[in-house]
């Protein structure tokens, strides 16, 4: 049985890595032609087959067809049959997971019925670390079901199931952001089998385009890429680009904190406006990093001080980048910061956390949902939930006082806007975020005795 399954794994790595198609000869201005063709997203394609050529192209084709040929004939002998089943009843299988949790080709836990029976504690997801709850970790890695393009995208992949652990594992639960991935019982597939190489349903994903319904079913990143808002995953010149649907105000948002961040030497992803759209390159593609949401370890719990506490335990330089993204949030009016849109970096071979991800997803700050009712930052939600950070974490305050934060400048500023070509209202955004530094700084440098007091202390803000 182990026999026949891994010659079918083996012809399937073969046949993926070679190039499809067949001969086909063509008159040409009285001339004979050869032609290699294929199919290729729906459409054919050609390449011409040079005279020098035609000897390798041709074994390679009848090489193809006799590898598919022993491929359908392993399939459907009994162990063949036997060997599919188990893996079509492990894909579908909700109450009785079974199988090995992987970080790329390495195990790292054992899964039967849904329980951990042994693992590699240093490699195991912290969510698993945490909680222990299999089925609640490859939920978490599910597209988000509400979204209405999500809804779309399950029909055109025949995808009948609400559950968003049957969603995670129909792609076996892999993501781009991570390389873990669930390999079910019976399977003997490898992570190059597994991960992803094209995306034919990014653009239903991200504006629900009709076309993508002519697609045939196909491994897609989409089932995992989570979050609320529209979005897809886009490979361009190799590389992986996540594409977001925001309105202007949104997108400005996002493109003006990333500039101002990167001017000021803070670690941000980065943002580009692609047309209609806004983009971001992957941030652990390349690298040999996992990246896990700090609700791996905090839940849903968003709370300043419990977040920093939480982390300063793990490594306090872990924690001045939190102090930074806290300190930028309240800066521009972050108004959405939650344990699924910050994170952490661990390293794909010791499972060490190694840094805090780059700052990302802004949109709902600044002008995202329109301007404040003024600029001076007196009765702001987000000053005062710095302002009771600062009162309740004394250590969280003393580490702003000791360390370096960066300066905004008038002059910064100019340079943001000139960068961003969308018409914003200058004068009033940078009294804004000018007066907001004011504040938050006057809040770290006051005493503890004062901190009785609620209201803000005087300042030099700026006015309109």
């Amino acid at each position: 049985m182990a026999g026949t399954a891994e010659r079918i794994r083996q012809i399937e790595e073969e046949l993926a890595a070679m190039q499809a198609g067949y001969i086909s000869r063509k008159i040409i201005g009285g001339k004979e032609r050869f032609y290699l063709q294929w199919t290729e997203n729906g459409k054919l394609r050609s390449k011409y087959i040079k005279a020098s050529e035609m000897e390798e192209v041709s074994a390679l084709v009848e090489k193809r067809r006799h590898l598919q040929a022993e491929l359908k004939r392993l399939k459907k002998s009994p162990e063949g049959i036997r060997d599919g089943n188990l893996k079509r009843k492990a894909a579908r299988s909700m109450t009785n997971i079974t199988g090995t949790l992987m970080s790329e080709d390495r195990e790292i836990a054992t899964v039967r019925n849904g329980v951990i029976t042994d693992c590699d504690e240093a490699l195991l997801p912290l969510y698993l670390k945490r909680t222990g709850d299999v089925e609640g970790w490859l939920a978490s890695r599910a597209i988000d079901g509400h979204r209405t393009n999500s809804r779309l995208l399950k029909k055109a992949l025949r995808l009948r199931t609400a559950d968003d652990a049957q969603t995670a594992l129909a792609v076996n639960a892999a993501t781009l952001t991570d390389r873990y991935w669930f390999r079910p019982e019976g399977s003997y597939a490898k992570y190059e089998d597994i991960r992803f190489k094209e995306n034919v349903f990014d653009s239903l994903a991200l504006y629900g385009d009709p076309n993508g319904f002519s697609h045939k079913p196909s491994r897609t990143p989409e089932l995992t890429n989570t979050g609320s808002y529209e979005k897809c995953w886009r490979r361009i010149d190799g590389a992986w680009w996540i594409f977001k649907n925001e309105n202007q105000n949104e997108m400005f948002s996002e493109l003006f904190i990333c500039r101002l961040g990167e001017k000021l030497g803070l670690d941000m992803a980065h943002y580009e406006q692609d047309g209609d759209y806004i983009r971001s390159r992957n941030f652990t593609e390349g690298t040999s990093c996992n990246f896990e949401p700090a609700s791996s370890i905090m839940d849903a719990n968003e709370d300043y001080s419990d977040c920093f506490d939480a982390i300063r335990a793990i490594s306090p330089v872990l924690a001045d980048s939190y102090l930074k993204m806290i300190w930028m949030d309240t800066v521009c009016y972050n108004m959405d910061r939650h344990t699924e849109n910050f994170g952490f970096l661990r390293d794909v071979r010791t499972g060490e956390i190694i840094a805090m991800a780059p700052n990302y997803d802004n949109n709902l700050a600044l002008i995202s949902r329109g301007y404040p009712n003024n600029a001076s930052r007196e009765n702001d939600g987000i000053i005062r939930f710095f302002r009771e950070f600062m009162q309740k974490n004394r250590a969280a305050k003393e580490r702003y006082r000791q360390m370096e934060l960066p300066v905004i400048t008038e002059a910064i500023l100019d340079e943001c806007f000139a960068e961003i070509p969308m018409e914003v209202d200058r004068a009033f955004l940078t009294v804004f975020i000018l007066n907001g530094q004011a504040v938050v700084q006057q809040i770290i440098t006051q005493e503890f005795s004062e901190e009785i007091s609620e209201s803000f202390p005087a300042s030099p803000l700026m006015s309109l």
